[in-house]
């Protein structure tokens, strides 16, 4: 089989662990932010060789290569408020967030050029309904030159209405003036703001990257799923974010550096990458090809229905016998330990759990396949038996 690429990848990011983006919390596994608006994205692998050298003329003898490095590279058109803080590692507060208390607020700076009244500045029109100017915030009041400029005449001993509208004071009539004031959102209110604050102690996180795209078969121009799988990258915390009024709008790039890890439904090797090529066969049924690529080389397992068959093989497969199934522990698990006695089971079989919490914290939820299962305080080992289907194994430690 072969194919070609030219199609861009929607991606979902995972929690590693349970985390909170700003007053959100995340939970392990849970998808964090979805880019279906991608311009570009590439994924590029290296490597460093370096060479024995001899002989006449000091030719290449023999090679070693290491330092395997493969970097996830998108490029998005749009980004929204949980994009840019999962791309920068900022803290993000929504006040319309459920949960949202009156002391939850936001301070939405806003200027205004205005005509005065006789001893009123009148700022309805300027605002919503729900909003109202912050009598505790900084408010300044400048004269404008007749070109619109400020002047640097300032109107002082202002004093914000009852009904936060209007600044009252000692204030001539017919002058314009250029106001420079907040409002505050509260989490009480129907007002939608969301403030990203970018701090120097905070940096993008871990997740759990999940791509789709499409390659196309080069015998029929059928395009074929494809799934790319990085299960442990770190966002680079580098962004550039141009605001310009002309030229092609501003894009927003995602780098991802690969590290060895898990893949949910597969414990015994830690891999960089996995890419699942859905190939269609003629009947209809689907035969699906994985190429794993890890710190130690590259995987390409055999199908019967590739053309790069190995020779002697039959192509056919023997009388299966019981389906066996995956028991995976979820390496998002922080502050203890769950270890499963068997890394696969068929259906019926009992699996037992073995947990361990670090000093100072306590197992408080334990479930597999986002099932419950019934923690019980002191007690180490739990069983739960294996249903028709890959399991994932998640527990939370919290403190005690």
């Amino acid at each position: 089989m072969k194919f070609g690429v030219r199609e861009i990848c929607n991606v979902v990011f995972k929690a590693k662990s349970d985390r909170y983006i700003g007053n959100k919390l995340f939970r392990a596994g849970q998808p964090v932010l979805y880019i279906d608006t991608a311009k570009t994205s590439t994924e590029e692998g290296a490597a460093t060789t370096v060479y024995a050298t001899g002989g006449r003329g000091n030719s290449r003898l023999v090679a070693w290569e290491g330092e395997k490095t493969l970097t996830f590279t998108i490029e998005d058109a749009l980004l929204s408020p949980i994009g840019f803080a999962v791309l920068s590692g900022a803290g993000l507060f929504n006040t319309y967030n459920q949960g949202a208390t009156a002391q939850d607020t936001v301070h939405v700076h806003m200027t205004t050029e205005t005509s005065t009244n006789t001893g009123e500045i009148d700022l309805t029109d300027a605002l919503s309904a729900s909003e109202k100017i912050d009598p505790t915030a900084p408010v300044f009041v400048l004269l404008t030159e007749s070109d619109g400029s400020l002047s640097g005449t300032m109107l002082s001993d202002l004093t914000v209405s009852e009904d936060g509208k209007k600044l009252t004071g000692d204030i001539p009539a017919g002058q314009t003036v250029f106001v420079d004031y907040y409002v505050t959102k509260t989490g009480s209110t129907n007002s939608n703001v969301s403030e990203i604050q970018i701090d120097a102690e905070n940096f993008a996180g871990y997740y759990y990257v999940e791509a789709n795209t499409l390659f196309r078969r080069q015998s029929d121009g059928v395009d074929m799923p494809a799934e790319i799988t990085f299960p442990n990258v770190k966002i680079q915390s580098n962004f550039t974010f141009t605001m310009a009024s002309s030229g092609d709008p501003s894009t927003f790039t995602f780098t991802m550096d690969a590290f060895p890890g898990y893949t949910y439904f597969n414990r015994n090797k830690k891999v960089l990458c996995v890419i699942q090529i859905i190939d269609e066969d003629v009947s209809g049924s689907a035969i699906g090809k994985s190429v794993m690529l890890h710190p130690a080389g590259i995987d390409i397992p055999e199908t019967s229905h590739d053309s790069t068959e190995v020779s002697g093989e039959s192509g056919t497969d023997p009388t299966p016998g019981p389906t066996s199934y995956t028991v995976t522990v979820s390496d998002a698990i922080t502050n203890g330990t769950v270890v499963a006695d068997k890394s696969t089971a068929t259906e019926g079989e009992t699996i037992t759990l073995t947990v361990a919490a670090e000093t100072g914290y306590e197992l408080t939820a334990l479930a597999y396949n986002e099932k419950s299962i019934t923690v019980v305080a002191d007690q180490s080992t739990y069983t739960f038996t294996m249903p028709s289907a890959n399991v994932v194994v998640t527990a939370t430690f919290t403190q005690n």
